[in-house]
């Protein structure tokens, strides 16, 4: 088996965009989220919108990347005693 790379990229940049309550997912597979100026200034506001925004995804990618390799390697099962 490979190794893999696993890439993250999380950037945080100002914008003329409306605050978002939850993540939004794009067309290219990135999400966002979109912080007031107030909750941009706040390490608690900041670490929760990161983890609610990357969490999911994190999740998908990791269920999808399980999901691949086990179609490509079958496992064995261990044998049980009879």
């Amino acid at each position: 088996m490979s190794p893999y790379k696993m890439r993250i990229h999380v950037e945080m940049i100002p914008c003329d965009e409306a605050p978002t309550e939850k993540p939004v997912k794009a067309d290219d597979g990135s999400v966002s989220m979109i912080l007031s100026e107030t909750d941009a200034l706040s390490i608690d506001a900041c670490e929760k919108a990161l983890l609610e925004t990357t969490y999911p995804i994190l999740r998908e990618t990791l269920a999808t990347h399980l999901s691949d390799v086990a179609k490509k390697k079958p496992v064995s099962m261990p044998r049980r005693g009879r």
